[in-house]
């Protein structure tokens, strides 16, 4: 994916975050262009509700708020 306007500082930060094992969501977005990239790791729980939820219907703010109403990790409803 090409991300306009986005010197190549911040695309070397990016790929650097992208390969880091200790991340597991990474959400790019420049200011004045509307395409985000998106890169989540499966195995988490978290991110990947992310990733699954970017092609739902609801905005994003509602998936970041269902991800913060979930029950934690051994929790009970």
């Amino acid at each position: 994916m090409i991300l306009p306007n986005i010197s190549l500082l911040d695309r070397l930060a990016i790929w650097v975050l992208h390969r880091s094992p200790r991340v597991s969501l990474l959400v790019v977005k420049d200011q004045f262009w509307p395409d985000v990239f998106l890169s989540a790791n499966p195995s988490d729980p978290a991110a990947a509700y992310v990733a699954a939820g970017v092609n739902e219907q609801d905005p994003p703010s509602m998936v970041l708020e269902r991800i913060y109403h979930r029950p934690a990790h051994g929790e009970h409803e």
